[in-house]
């Protein structure tokens, strides 16, 4: 009888050891977890960081007239009334004979 008690209380006790390492809650889902954690914390940086980009934008959209024409003139080629536009092409080469 005693032989059969410490055989359960041995499994019990590796059963519970088993389970605090490789169980739901055990260490490598803490550890997976953390890491987790961590990756959402550094893509919550980088959103942040884009989110204030797109707000400066938008306030000079808003608000900045000189950003609103270097935008049109380089985007839509828009150019002022008293402005001439020269095009100049690159020279053919001539054909060798």
């Amino acid at each position: 009888m005693s032989n059969i008690a410490f055989f359960l209380a041995a499994f019990g006790m590796v059963f519970l050891l088993l389970n605090s390492i490789f169980g739901e809650w055990g260490l490598l889902d803490l550890i997976a977890q953390r890491k987790e954690k961590e990756r959402l914390i550094a893509l919550n940086i980088q959103l942040t960081d884009e989110n204030q980009a797109i707000q400066r934008k938008i306030h000079r959209l808003k608000h900045d007239r000189r950003y609103i024409e270097n935008i049109a003139r380089r985007e839509l080629g828009v150019v002022r009334d008293s402005e001439v536009i020269i095009e100049m092409r690159p020279k053919k080469k001539a054909k060798k004979k």
